[in-house]
């Protein structure tokens, strides 16, 4: 008998405390219905990219411009000393490495990395 007048009055309890907001805890939010979008939640580098750079860096959509000559090669910016392009081609893409400095040929095209300031560099 007393088992179960002390089982009855914790579920009392627990619901009561259930019932009641939970108290907010020095600068933690509390949660709602919406998911936060990515400039909210994002960090470091992440967060510093996205504050700094153009929209180009960040679409879905590819960079195009003209074939790319010795006298004109195609121009591809850059935060970094590198990074990672990839050509399309009738076969598929080709992905390459372009490094800051000299012309880079692929495919009977020239590319020239422009590093942008501001980066890690």
């Amino acid at each position: 008998m007393l088992r179960a007048s002390v089982h009855r009055g914790s579920s009392r309890l627990t619901a009561a405390a259930l019932a009641r907001p939970a108290p907010a805890v020095g600068g933690v939010r509390r949660l709602t219905d919406r998911i936060p979008e990515n400039e909210e939640q994002s960090t470091g580098m992440e967060k510093k990219e996205e504050m700094q750079t153009p929209d180009i860096f960040w679409s879905r959509e590819p960079i195009t411009g003209h074939k790319g000559t010795k006298d004109n090669p195609a121009i591809v910016p850059s935060y970094n000393e590198s990074r990672v392009v990839g050509l399309e081609t009738h076969s598929g893409v080709i992905w390459f490495r372009l490094v800051k400095g000299p012309l880079h040929l692929v495919c009977g095209q020239y590319f020239k990395l422009n590093q942008i300031e501001g980066g890690d560099h």
